[in-house]
């Protein structure tokens, strides 16, 4: 077979019948205003339980579900310039933004410096600054309340703000309790970021060949997303051959070679900002799986479908946790971080461990129709000559979990399996 060079990739890959045109067609019209009501409403729920009166968020990805605002998401992440305040009992004023910025606020307002990269050593005058705005806000609401919610700020913010005489919470607990649970609108923005998902991943799995690199089939998942109107991917993960044992070994120029496995985890912020999280593992080029590959997948396999036929609404996380699959001893050390996570606009609460890692790390917490989850697998012995990855995203329902990824499993790798 001749292999995939760059330049096949890049100029050909529109025109090859394997990779279909961009945009992936029949984007669903969901009702936006009536979702982005159920997000404000769910967070401001949150409040009202914390009996906080505000909340001032800076994680981009809390700034998208309460005001729908996604601009210089991954520059926010790590260097803040936006930050909204969140009544809640009030209006929703976003700071430093364009006038011209898409979003569900009610005002553009300038924004303090509160970064060291934009204040230098005028951070602590800045940040006593923002106290002042936060109160003066309060007292503008005529808010009697002097509890605030915050996330992801510098400690010269939280001190400024306890000098101001509020009573300053975490506000990152509040946000993902408010996302754990989703409304139908939300169900259906996820179901089609998981389309352009698997639309790359169509394009991915045609375009595997020997000769091809990780870096180059792992870039067709981000084409595909961006040109679907997407966001970014969280992480790099898409490793072959020997790389996928132990996992998290990130893509790289390594070209792969026919018979070795492929194996990777979307990480997709997607379409109207939700995440598409789901893994598979293939099979490179045209042979036969060895024993050993199959033996591997069938176990990672085995493990996914048990613990999303266990998952209902109402067990707690530990019965979860206790009654997930049991993998051979020999898998256990090189297992996956958790069983399964909730997830939403990103990975959120909650995330279920192993019984081998419960006392260590583990919490507890109860299972909520309408959570939607992605139950994992990594199986691979220590030492072993390659890893399994899968993983699907389900939807919890009154009986039950309903998957909501749609990809097949490697048929090769399956073989024999009853």
């Amino acid at each position: 077979m001749k292999p995939i060079g760059m330049n096949a990739i890049g100029r050909d890959a529109s025109a090859n019948p394997a990779f279909p045109p961009a945009p992936v067609p029949g984007r669903p019209d969901v009702a936006l205003d009536r979702v982005a009501a159920w997000r404000l409403g769910r967070l401001r729920e949150q409040l009202h339980r914390a009996d906080a009166a505000l909340a001032v968020l800076t994680s981009p990805v809390s700034l998208r579900y309460a005001t729908d605002f996604r601009d210089y998401a991954l520059f926010q992440s790590h260097i803040p310039i936006f930050y909204a305040f969140v009544a809640a009992d009030g209006r929703v004023i976003m700071h430093g933004a364009s006038r011209t910025a898409a979003g569900r606020f009610d005002e553009v307002r300038p924004a303090r410096a509160v970064s060291f990269f934009n204040a230098g050593a005028n951070l602590n005058d800045e940040a006593r600054a923002l106290a002042r705005d936060v109160t003066d806000f309060l007292t503008g609401i005529g808010a009697s309340e002097r509890r605030v919610a915050v996330e992801y700020v510098n400690p010269s913010i939280t001190g400024a703000l306890m000098q101001a005489g509020l009573d300053v919470i975490d506000a990152v607990d509040l946000v993902d309790r408010a996302r754990s649970v989703k409304c139908d609108g939300e169900i259906e923005c996820m179901r089609w970021s998981l389309r352009v998902a698997e639309a790359g991943m169509r394009r991915m799995e045609a375009a595997l060949a020997p000769g091809i690199t990780e870096n180059q089939l792992w870039a067709l998942l981000h084409e595909t997303n961006i040109s679907n109107d997407g966001d970014w991917i969280d992480g790099r993960m898409l490793c072959s051959g020997r790389r996928t044992n132990p996992w998290f070994q990130e893509a790289t120029a390594k070209t792969i070679d026919a018979g070795e496995l492929v194996a990777f985890d979307t990480d997709m912020v997607g379409p109207f900002g939700y995440c598409a999280d789901v893994s598979r593992t293939w099979l490179c080029g045209d042979g036969a799986a060895t024993p050993g590959q199959r033996e591997i997948y069938r176990r990672a396999f085995d493990e996914v479908q048990h613990n999303i036929a266990l998952i209902k609404p109402g067990m707690s996380l530990r019965e979860v946790s206790e009654r997930g699959f049991r993998q051979p001893e020999i898998f256990i050390p090189n297992r996956y971080p958790c069983l399964a996570h909730g997830v939403g606009m990103s990975d959120e609460y909650p995330k279920i461990h192993y019984r081998e890692d419960w006392e260590a790390c583990g919490y507890d917490g109860i299972i909520e129709e309408n959570m939607v989850l992605c139950v994992e697998s990594y199986t691979g012995a220590v030492g072993g000559a390659e890893g399994v990855k899968l993983e699907e995203q389900v939807l919890v329902t009154s009986h039950g979990c309903e998957v909501l990824s749609d990809y097949p499993f490697d048929a090769r790798l399956l073989a024999g399996h009853g």
